[in-house]
C-alpha cells in the first residue's frame, strides 16, 4: 500500500509564501507602476502612466503612505477604470494614475482577483477559448475568432513568464516548511478509511505496524506537486518520491499553466475545428514534453494507494489528470485535508464538491472519499 500526496497552492500559502492569485496580480500592477520606460511584454496586459498634479483642489483625494495601498485603491476601480485616471496622494505627492492600455482578459482577472484562486485564472482562460469557439460557428466571425484566439494565447504566455519571475523572487526569502507535514507524510495508513477491502486482503503481517492490523506502513510515499516552488523537497523523514507534474522554476521541466479538462463537451468541439491554437495551453500536451506523467503512471500502476490532498482545490482545470487518479482501480481512498478559517469554518465541503466533479462513477466516489 502506497501514499500519493497531492500538493496544491494552499500548501505554499500555509508555509508562508505569498502565492495567492491576488498577490501575483498586485505585483504585476506594481511592476507596471514602477516601469518608467515602455515594457512591450507587460504592455500586452496593462500599461499605467503616472503624472504629478499641482492642483489646489486636490485636498479631497485619498492619502496613502505606501504603494501597496495605492494598488488596492486602483483595484477598486477594476470593473471600470475612469478615463480621466485615478487621483490620490502617495506620501506628499499628488498623482494621477491613468490606465493607458489594458487587455480584456487581464481586466477580467483583476475584476475577480479578490474572490478567486489559481484554478480560476485557468478557468477564465478556458472560458475565453469557449467564446472563440462560439465565434467560429458564425460564418462572418471566423477571422475575428482567430485573432482573439491568438491574442488570448499570447497573453497567457506573458502571464506565465511573469509568474516565473514573481515566484523566483518570493522564494528568495522563504522559510522552511512546517515539519508537522513531514510527520504526516510518513505516518501510517488507517485501515478504517479503506472501504474497498480487496485493497488490503493480500497484505502480509509485516505490512502492518500493530498486532490488531489497524495501521499500514506505506511502502512508498510520492508527492505529486502541482506547484512550481518545490517546497515538498524540504521534507526528509524518509526517501520520498517527487513528481513536479506542472514543472518547476528551474531546470528543463518548465512550468505548465493552462487548462486540463478534456472531458468537457466544448473541448470535443474544439478538436473538431482542426485548429491547433485551441490546444496551445492544454496541459495534456505539455505532459508529453517530459517524463513526469510517465512516472505518475508507473507509481499508480505499481500498487494500491491512498490519496491525501494538501492544499489543492481540485478544480476543473486539472480534471483529466485527477479523474485518472481518483477512478483508477488501484485508488483505495481519498482523504482531503482542509484549512480552518478565521471564523471557525473550513473548506472541507467545498473540496468534496470539487472532488465529486472528477468522478464519472459516483459509487467509486462514495466508497473512496473520506473525512
Amino acid at each position: 500500500m502506497n501514499k500519493l500526496i497531492i500538493v496544491g497552492n494552499g500548501f505554499d500559502i500555509h508555509n508562508g509564501l505569498s502565492t495567492k492569485y491576488s498577490d501575483f496580480l498586485k505585483w504585476l500592477i506594481k511592476r507596471a507602476i514602477n516601469t518608467i520606460e515602455e515594457d512591450d511584454l507587460l504592455d500586452n496586459l496593462i500599461r499605467i502612466d503616472i503624472t504629478p498634479i499641482n492642483d489646489k483642489y486636490s485636498n479631497n483625494a485619498p492619502k496613502y503612505a505606501h504603494i501597496d495601498e495605492v494598488i488596492d485603491f486602483i483595484l477598486d476601480y477594476s470593473i471600470e477604470f475612469p478615463k480621466e485616471g485615478i487621483f490620490c496622494y502617495l506620501k506628499d505627492k499628488f498623482l494621477n494614475y491613468k490606465i493607458k492600455n489594458i487587455s480584456e482578459f487581464f481586466k477580467t482577472l483583476l475584476t475577480h482577483q479578490l474572490q478567486k484562486n489559481w484554478v480560476d485564472i485557468e478557468m477564465m482562460y478556458y472560458k475565453e477559448l469557449k467564446r472563440c469557439l462560439k465565434l467560429m460557428q458564425i460564418e462572418d466571425k471566423i477571422q475575428e475568432a482567430e485573432i482573439k484566439l491568438e491574442s488570448i494565447n499570447k497573453e497567457l504566455n506573458v502571464l506565465k513568464k511573469y509568474l516565473v519571475i514573481y515566484l523566483s523572487k518570493i522564494l528568495e526569502a522563504r522559510q522552511k516548511v512546517n515539519y508537522d507535514f513531514d510527520y504526516s507524510a510518513d505516518s501510517d495508513i488507517n485501515v478504517d478509511i479503506i472501504k474497498e477491502k480487496h485493497h488490503i486482503k493480500n497484505l502480509l503481517d509485516e505490512d502492518y505496524t500493530d498486532d490488531n492490523k489497524k495501521y499500514i506502513k506505506p511502502k512508498e510515499v510520492c508527492f505529486l506537486n502541482f506547484n512550481y516552488t518545490g517546497l515538498p523537497y524540504d521534507l526528509n523523514r524518509r526517501n520520498y518520491q517527487h513528481i513536479n507534474i506542472h514543472g518547476s522554476l528551474r531546470g528543463e521541466n518548465l512550468p505548465v499553466f493552462g487548462f486540463g479538462d478534456e472531458i468537457d463537451a466544448d473541448y470535443l468541439e474544439m478538436e473538431k475545428t482542426n485548429i491547433n491554437e485551441f490546444f496551445t495551453h492544454i496541459k495534456s500536451f505539455e505532459y508529453f514534453k517530459n517524463s513526469n506523467y510517465s512516472k505518475l503512471m508507473e507509481f499508480i500502476n505499481s500498487d494500491s494507494y491512498v490519496v491525501y490532498i494538501w492544499g489543492h482545490s481540485c478544480g476543473l482545470s486539472d480534471r483529466t489528470l485527477l479523474n485518472m487518479i481518483f477512478e483508477h482501480d488501484n485508488c483505495a481512498a481519498i482523504k482531503p485535508y482542509f484549512w480552518k478559517k478565521s471564523d471557525g469554518t473550513n473548506n472541507y465541503t467545498e473540496i468534496t464538491h470539487n472532488i465529486s466533479r472528477h468522478f464519472k462513477n459516483k459509487l467509486k466516489m462514495r466508497n473512496r472519499v473520506v473525512s
